[in-house]
């Protein structure tokens, strides 16, 4: 790819928020297509893609590839990054918005959630940018008046872009934590004390979150709270030193990762594990458990398109939520229980209420086992075992 010539901007002492959106606004409207870089004195850098006057993408920053796995688990949690695959060589800094036009073109995406993919991408770009204005030592952008995306999947506005972003800063701002960026990961550093101060079971919550491998973006995908209030909730651990905020590295390259690590042909034969529960912490948590155990798991939100989902993909075994919205768990299991493929698929219940009633209820429906909410990543890893274990000897007896 031929790099474009980049005219550098002068960087005036006291660089702000409105002077750099300024800034932004006055080289798309002049400029038309191309590209803007921007760059901080620690290296750090971003790179914002327009034509015809408007957005069309952003990239780059401190964790580019957390951020793109975040958002296809936000958007599209059937989807694995896996499902596009480049060599390492086609990385290039656009690659994602590639990506999405590939799985856009495969019919593998619906454009309304590439769309929103491309809009939480660059509101989350923007806010990091918006943030870090006062270390900025580049502005850049191309001469040659040429776009680098060809294909345009949605074309955003600029002026509402920032504006949004502008007032998530100000909201974020005016936190405890407002000062620090959403990509530093929170890690307990005084066990003892945050065992002494809160309930049991929210210390064996905050214990299993707070590990130190997590940015509190992705604390507030797992937990469902917005960022703002999940720094209101851990400022009191942070002020009394329970608790410490650290940088934390960005996740190798998802393509790379599958070269490095695990052959393709190999994870294909690996045990396909899945969680049908509307909420992503339980998905979250379980596929967390499990893939380091040498599983591939897929979480599943949507209640309606989880008969489908199993269907297509045809999991080794299934964690199956009893309360869910529309559908419940006990409807899910007699619909995968009357396809003669599952029948004998462990399905396991999980439930907050382990009553008798429910139990049976359950058992009627089709249900294997059942695991108590909140879950235990050991006791997952346990439980997959076991079933997959017995499935397999049950197997090897009527081949006899």
């Amino acid at each position: 790819m031929t790099e474009s010539v980049l005219t550098m901007l002068p960087l005036e002492n006291g660089f702000s928020v409105a002077t750099l959106i300024k800034t932004v606004k006055a080289i798309i409207q002049a400029q038309t297509n191309g590209y803007i870089h921007l760059q901080t004195l620690t290296g750090e850098q971003w790179w914002l893609d327009f034509r015809v006057g408007r957005l069309l993408w952003a990239g780059g920053g401190q964790h580019r590839f957390r951020r793109w796995q975040r958002l296809l688990k936000t958007h599209c949690p059937d989807l694995q990054p896996s499902d596009v695959r480049l060599r390492e060589t086609d990385v290039f800094d656009h690659w994602e918005y590639v990506a999405l036009s590939v799985l856009l073109r495969r019919q593998q995406l619906h454009r309304e959630i590439a769309i929103a993919i491309i809009q939480a991408t660059l509101s989350e770009v923007l806010f990091d940018i918006c943030q870090a204005v006062g270390d900025l030592t580049q502005v850049a952008h191309t001469t040659d008046r040429q776009s680098r995306l060809t294909q345009p999947m949605a074309i955003l506005s600029s002026t509402a872009l920032f504006y949004n972003v502008k007032t998530e800063l100000e909201s974020w701002q005016q936190t405890e934590l407002g000062t620090i960026s959403p990509n530093l990961s929170p890690i307990i550093i005084d066990n003892q004390r945050l065992k002494q101060c809160t309930q049991p079971r929210t210390y064996q919550i905050l214990k299993r979150l707070l590990q130190g491998n997590r940015s509190l973006r992705e604390l507030s995908h797992i937990t469902g709270r917005d960022i703002p209030s999940l720094a209101s909730m851990l400022a009191g651990y942070v002020e009394r030193g329970i608790v410490t905020l650290n940088p934390i590295d960005d996740l190798l390259s998802p393509y790379a990762s599958i070269s490095q690590k695990v052959p393709l042909q190999v994870a294909k034969k690996l045990p396909l594990i899945f969680c049908i529960d509307d909420s992503p912490q339980v998905g979250y948590l379980i596929e967390e458990a499990l893939r380091p155990a040498g599983y591939r798991c897929t979480s599943i939100q949507d209640s309606i398109q989880a008969l489908a989902q199993v269907i297509r993909h045809k999991p080794d075994m299934i964690f199956l939520d009893l309360i869910m919205p529309v559908a419940n768990g006990y409807e899910i299991c007699k619909q995968i229980r009357r396809v003669k493929t599952f029948r004998k698929t462990p399905i396991v219940i999980l439930t907050g209420n382990d009553g008798l009633v429910d139990r049976m209820r359950a058992k009627a429906a089709g249900a294997t086992d059942f695991m108590a909410k909140p879950v235990d990543p050991i006791k997952v890893i346990e439980m997959v075992r076991y079933q997959l274990a017995n499935v397999e000897n049950e197997t090897a007896t009527h081949q006899k």
